[in-house]
Order: C-alpha cells, then sequence, then structure tokens
C-alpha cells in the first residue's frame, strides 16, 4: 500500500512538473495576443501632408530655372536655388529683388511685407521637417518595442520549456529509485522521454514567433520604390530628396538613391521577395529579424532626413544674408 502511494504520489508529481511550462506557456501566448493587438495601433502618423499643403514647388522640373533665369542665377548658389524652387519660395525672391531697386516708400513696405512671407514660410519649412523626423523616430522607436517584446516573449518561452525538459529528464532518471515496481516503473521512463522529448521540439520551434505589425504610411516604401510622385512625403521634401546636387558627398546619386544603395549593400542584400514586400507595404506578420531589419532601415532614412533639413536651412539663411546685402552682388 505505501509502495502504491509513492508511486501515485511520484506519478502525480511528474504529471504536474510535465504540465507546468506547458500552463506558463499559455499565459505567455495571452499576454502575446494582446501585444499583437496593440501593434496594430499605428500611433506615429503625423500630419505633414494635410497641415502643409501651401509649401508647393515653384517649379516641378527646376531645370529650366537653373539654365535660363539670370536674375536668380546672377545671385545664388545653384543648390540655393534649388532649394528655393522646392519650398516655393521662387516668386516671393523675384519680387523682393524688384523691389529692392525702387527706393520709394511703397516699394519699401512692400519689402518688408515680402521678407515677412519669407520667414513665415522658412518656419513652415522646418515645421514640416521637425514633423517627419519625429514621426520616423516614433515609428522606429515602435519597431524597436515590438522587437523588444518578441526577444522577451522568445527567452520566457525558452526558458519555461528548458526548465519542463530538465525536470522531467530527472524524474526519469531518479524514478527506478523510487518505484521499484517494473510497470509502473517503465511508464514514468516512457512517460518521461514522450515529455522531454516533446518540450525538447517546441525548444527547436525557437525564433519562429512573429507578431501583426501594420502602419497607416510607410515612409520606407518610396524610398524603395522611387516613385516621380510620392504619396508619402511633403511635394518639397521629395524634390529635395530626388536632386543629386543635394546628395552632399556624392553627387551623382540623389539623396533617395544613395538611402537605397546602401540599404543594398548591407541589410537587404539577397533578401528574399517576401520579406522586401513584408518591409515595403503596409506590414503583416514580423519575425524579430524583420523588425530589427526594419529598425535599422528607419534609423538610417531619419539620420539621412535629419542631414537634408540642417543643409536646407544653411541654403534659407544664405539666401536671407543674399537679400539683406541689397548693395552686394551675390554669390
Amino acid at each position: 500500500m505505501i509502495m502504491k502511494n509513492k508511486t501515485k504520489l511520484l506519478a502525480s508529481s511528474f504529471f504536474l512538473i510535465g504540465i507546468l511550462p506547458l500552463l506558463m506557456g499559455c499565459n505567455t501566448a495571452r499576454k502575446a495576443s494582446q501585444f499583437r493587438l496593440m501593434m496594430k495601433d499605428d500611433y506615429c502618423v503625423s500630419n505633414i501632408n494635410a497641415g502643409f499643403k501651401e509649401i508647393e514647388p515653384s517649379f516641378t522640373n527646376p531645370d529650366s530655372l537653373l539654365k535660363n533665369d539670370s536674375v536668380l542665377s546672377s545671385r545664388f548658389s545653384k543648390n540655393e536655388i534649388l532649394v528655393a524652387n522646392a519650398t516655393g519660395m521662387v516668386p516671393l525672391i523675384k519680387q523682393l529683388l524688384i523691389t529692392q531697386n525702387n527706393g520709394s516708400a511703397g516699394a519699401m513696405a512692400a519689402g518688408l511685407e515680402l521678407r515677412q512671407q519669407l520667414t513665415e514660410k522658412e518656419l513652415r519649412v522646418k515645421s514640416v521637417f521637425d514633423e517627419l523626423q519625429s514621426e520616423l523616430s516614433c515609428e522606429t522607436e515602435r519597431t524597436k518595442r515590438a522587437a523588444g517584446y518578441l526577444d522577451g516573449y522568445e527567452k520566457k518561452r525558452t526558458n519555461n520549456l528548458t526548465i519542463g525538459a530538465i525536470f522531467a529528464g530527472s524524474a526519469t532518471t531518479v524514478a527506478p529509485v523510487f518505484v521499484k515496481s517494473s510497470t509502473p516503473q517503465n511508464t514514468i521512463v516512457i512517460g518521461g522521454a514522450i515529455v522531454s522529448a516533446y518540450l525538447g521540439a517546441r525548444l527547436l520551434q525557437a525564433g519562429h514567433n512573429k507578431v501583426d505589425f501594420t502602419y497607416q504610411r510607410n515612409l520606407i516604401s518610396d524610398i524603395w520604390t522611387a516613385p516621380k510622385v510620392s504619396t508619402q512625403y511633403p511635394k518639397f521634401i521629395w524634390q529635395l530628396m530626388n536632386r543629386k546636387e543635394l546628395n552632399i558627398g556624392d553627387n551623382n546619386l540623389s539623396i533617395q538613391q544613395n538611402i537605397k544603395k546602401r540599404w543594398l549593400g548591407i541589410e537587404l542584400n539577397g533578401a528574399a521577395k517576401h520579406t522586401l514586400e513584408l518591409l515595403f507595404n503596409k506590414g503583416g506578420s514580423y519575425s524579430e529579424d524583420d523588425l530589427q531589419t526594419r529598425s535599422v532601415l528607419l534609423g538610417q532614412l531619419q539620420q539621412s532626413v535629419s542631414l537634408l533639413n540642417s543643409n536646407v536651412q544653411l541654403y534659407l539663411l544664405a539666401i536671407q544674408r543674399k537679400l539683406n546685402a541689397q548693395n552686394e552682388p551675390a554669390k
């Protein structure tokens, strides 16, 4: 009777040990399901397109402006003209140059008003760039958060399964010491082997967990597909990103082309078709590796936009200085 009770107790303990990691895994799975619902909420979308539609390029193709407009080319550098055109300041600058040649009181008043309009445009341009950078920063953080969650989820899952496998193996090893009868002993040993094998198989599935990750606006998409007209970026920023002259360091490629070249060189070198579709469409089921890749791409894009913003501000400052120097020939 005592031996039977010991056998039952050992069998019950073995059963609890075997199902413990599975119960813990169910709790982790419920949390993962809640997190997947949270990740479908894209809280990073800004209002850059809707709020600043008044910032339109003066000319869709500024090449003719560079070649034929001697009024601008005699006073400003090529890059200054490109920035002025993209930000819609060319008409204001030309009107201001006309008023500077007229010393009347009316012309002076008109000049002050034009300068005010230029200043307001400069502030709007900076605001749009700041908002774009904020959205990129937010989306990078959101992506890293999802990757961090999957990493933590995988570690907890692996830890639970490892503990279960160790206990199951231990129970199988010590069973002959406590159970002398061959039938229950064999049952425990065979059961322990089955549980250990099952938990081992689950461990081999590590890294296959995914999370549904979507977004309303995919800012890396147009960098990859290079459309003539962007649906993701304000028109003036997209024009600036597609001018080779504004890519300081390599005038053979535009900023957009340079970013894509870097991606092809390392992060997306040999990337599978389904990976590209996942990264550059509306999202889907992301693995941790996919999220890490997206985070890196967003980070590189954010740095490129930040550098472009800094250069644009410098060009706008140079334009203002040249306009202020009324009696000095520009350039």
